[in-house]
């Protein structure tokens, strides 16, 4: 991620002026902080560091925001309570967007986390396959999940493979590693390249990676700050709190690039101990995959009209309606 911010602020309510309640801070008797709930996609991970570097070192509460961060109990949380506003902001994936948007609700991004894909094909090393024309008669461990299925369906077309008869594909859930580490697979895909990849790096795999949207996949913003569209439009209060949120996640998450050794402190407090070993290897991979990034309306339409190509949606897809434009 960038040495410039890494979360473009791409939002009409960031252009707005949410500078005034920047400068104003809770301490020396300042106006009481305001809260701030976020739903978090996953268990903490490097792909948070920028949020709880945020926290840590205060640059929430230079805003004058107290930020709370809740742990989701399937990844579909963030969306279903930042749309009941049970939550104030989540974090997501632009594909979860566009499913919500077939159910109608009220969810909007407002700001990119990481613009680019993190799910890849992760291959052994020492197996041969040093292109995606390699997996020919291989096996292939997949997440379950229809999007990453629809993913591997893509990546399969674009090297001339049938996805149905040219490898043999199993569902081995969230095994992806173990799967992977025991031969029991060639490949694997729903993998982050900075995590999974990182891991498998330090097993002494060697992973050969590929990222999806290097390989047929349209590009899109994996992880994403979204927030409930009703109440941007009606909560004046919520629209500069949404603001203040992305504006002091954009200054965290560069400081934390300027500063790895501390972001990596900050993360092995937090992070839940399924991540905790790698932390040394995942938090440096993380923060050079950040990038100051816009959302892009034109972009997020092509990548939904992808997912309604590839049978994941009904109804026709308006990327544009997901975008808070600046």
């Amino acid at each position: 991620m960038a040495r410039t911010p890494p979360l473009l602020l791409i939002v009409a309510l960031l252009a707005a002026g949410c500078g005034g309640s920047a400068a104003t801070s809770p301490s020396a008797g300042g106006p009481k902080a305001r809260p701030v709930s976020v739903q978090l996609d996953w268990y903490p991970n490097p792909d948070h560091v920028g949020l709880y570097t945020g926290i840590d070192m205060g640059f929430f509460a230079k805003r004058g925001l107290d930020v709370s961060v809740e742990q989701p109990s399937d990844v579909s949380d963030p969306v279903k309570l930042v749309a009941a506003a049970r939550v104030d902001l989540g974090i997501s994936y632009e594909p979860e967007l566009f499913f919500a948007q077939q159910e109608q609700a009220p969810v909007v991004a407002v700001a990119a986390i990481v613009p680019r894909a993190l799910n890849s094909l992760i291959a052994r090393g020492d197996g041969g396959i040093r292109t995606l024309g390699d997996l020919r008669g291989r096996t292939i461990g997949e997440d379950g999940s229809k999007s990453t299925a629809a993913y591997l369906d893509t990546m399969l077309r674009s090297a001339g493979l049938d996805p149905q008869h040219d490898v043999h594909r199993v569902d081995v859930g969230f095994n992806l590693v173990p799967a992977l580490l025991a031969k029991k697979v060639d490949a694997v895909i729903g993998a982050f390249q900075n995590i999974e990849g990182v891991q498998l790096q330090a097993e002494g795999v060697n992973p050969v990676v590929f990222p999806v949207d290097e390989h047929g996949v349209p590009p899109y913003d994996e992880l994403v700050v979204i927030a409930n569209s009703a109440r941007l439009s009606s909560d004046p209060a919520y629209f500069r709190l949404v603001g203040d949120f992305v504006h002091s996640l954009a200054d965290s998450t560069a400081w934390a690039r300027e500063h790895p050794g501390a972001a990596l402190a900050v993360m092995r407090q937090h992070s839940s101990r399924d991540y905790k070993q790698m932390l040394a290897r995942s938090v440096p991979a993380t923060l050079r995959l950040l990038r100051t990034s816009s959302l892009h309306p034109a972009a997020w339409q092509a990548f939904g009209e992808w997912m309604k190509g590839q049978g994941l949606l009904e109804d026709e897809p308006d990327g544009r309606a997901l975008v808070a434009e600046p």
